[in-house]
C-alpha cells in the first residue's frame, strides 16, 4: 500500500489519513499490536471501494488502543485503468470505476466449493487468513457512493456497534431505507442477505457464508463515499441508474455517467475527506470491541450459526 509523506513544519504531529490504492494486486496480511479482543479488517471488498485505506496510516495508533489489528487485503483489487484520483469527484468515479458482473464479485464468491474462478479463489484466500490469525470479529470495509451517513450489515442487531454510528460527527442525521433486496434491524443496520437475492446463485454472499463457518461476527460498515448536500434528488437517481448499470453487468459507463451529468448540471459532489473516514472507522472498531466483550459476559454465541473457527469451507 502507499504510504502518506512526511509532515511539514506546521502540519500536526502524528500520523495523518490519507486514500490509497495497493501498490499491487497480492493479497496481504498485516498485523498491528498485541493484546485485545483482535479484529480481522478486510480492505477493498470491492474493485471500486478504496476508502477503507484511509485506515492505513493510522493502524498502529489504533492498535495501541483496541489490540491487535491485521489489515487483509486487497480482496477485490481493480485493473490500473480502473484507479480513479483519490480524492475524486462524483464524475470520476462513476467514469473509471469499474466493477466485476455480480456473479464475479469476491463478496458473493464464497461456498463449500472447490474454488476455480478467481472470484472464489480470492474468497478462499480471504477465509483462510481470517482463519489464521484467529479474530475475534471480521469487519470488512466497504464504501457507498450514495449513502448520507455511514452504516452496518450484520447478522443480528448490534446496539453497540450502530450506538458508534449514530453518534459520529459530520453526517446528516436519520435512519435507513427500507430496500427491497433486505430488511432494516435497526436505524443503520441492514440485514445480510443471501446471494440469490441478487440472482447469483451457486455461490454465496460473504455476510451470510463467513459467520457461519468462521464463527465469529462480520461486520460490514458502509462507508459515505461523496458530500451530497444540496442535491438529494441527483443522489436518488443517478443511484438508480448505478443500480441498473450493475444489474446490466457493469460494463459501459456512459449511459451512466451522461445521466450524472445532466442531474448535476455542473454542479461537484466531492469525496467525503480521509481524516473523517479514519474517525468513522475508529469510532466503528469501538463498538466492535463492545459488541464482542457484551457477547463474552453474557456467553451468547458470537455469530449466528457459529461453528468454529476451524470447520472447513
Amino acid at each position: 500500500m502507499s504510504t502518506v509523506g512526511t509532515p511539514g513544519p506546521s502540519a500536526p504531529t502524528g500520523p495523518v489519513p490519507s486514500y490509497s490504492w495497493p501498490d499491487g494486486d497480492d493479497f496481504t496480511v498485516t498485523q498491528y499490536g498485541s493484546g485485545g479482543p483482535g479484529i480481522a479488517i478486510g480492505l477493498l471488498p470491492h474493485a471500486n471501494e478504496p476508502l477503507g485505506s484511509a485506515v492505513l496510516p493510522v493502524a498502529k495508533k489504533l492498535a495501541a488502543r483496541f489490540g491487535r489489528l491485521w489489515l487483509l487485503g486487497p480482496i477485490e483489487p481493480p485493473e490500473p485503468d480502473a484507479r480513479f484520483p483519490l480524492p475524486c469527484e462524483l464524475t470520476e468515479f462513476l467514469a473509471l470505476g469499474r466493477l466485476p458482473a455480480l456473479r464475479d464479485q469476491v463478496e458473493f464468491a464464497h461456498g463449500a466449493v472447490v474454488p476455480h474462478t478467481s472470484a472464489q479463489r480470492r474468497a478462499d484466500t480471504l477465509r483462510r487468513a481470517v482463519r489464521a490469525a484467529e479474530p475475534s470479529a471480521l469487519v470488512l470495509l466497504h464504501n457507498d457512493p450514495f449513502a448520507r451517513f455511514p452504516y452496518l450489515y450484520a447478522d443480528r442487531p448490534r446496539p453497540f456497534a450502530e450506538r458508534r454510528l449514530l453518534e459520529t460527527d459530520g453526517f446528516p442525521s436519520g435512519t435507513l431505507e427500507r430496500p427491497g433486496w433486505t430488511r432494516r434491524i435497526g436505524a443503520r443496520t441492514y440485514a445480510w442477505f443471501p446471494a440469490a437475492r441478487l440472482g447469483v446463485h451457486g455461490q454465496e454472499a460473504a455476510g451470510v457464508f463467513l459467520p457461519r463457518v468462521l464463527g465469529i461476527p462480520v461486520f460490514t460498515l458502509e462507508l459515505p463515499m461523496f458530500r451530497w448536500d444540496g442535491v438529494e434528488q441527483a443522489r436518488r437517481s443517478i443511484r438508480e441508474a448505478m443500480g441498473a448499470w450493475i444489474a446490466d453487468g457493469a460494463g459501459d459507463p456512459s449511459g451512466m455517467l451522461t445521466t450524472a451529468h445532466e442531474l448535476l448540471g455542473g454542479r461537484r459532489v466531492e469525496m467525503v475527506d480521509a481524516a473523517t473516514t479514519a474517525e468513522v472507522i475508529a469510532a466503528f472498531l469501538a463498538g466492535v470491541v463492545e459488541e464482542v466483550h457484551r457477547a463474552q459476559q453474557l456467553g451468547v454465541p458470537a455469530a449466528t450459526g457459529a461453528r468454529g473457527p476451524r470447520r472447513p469451507g
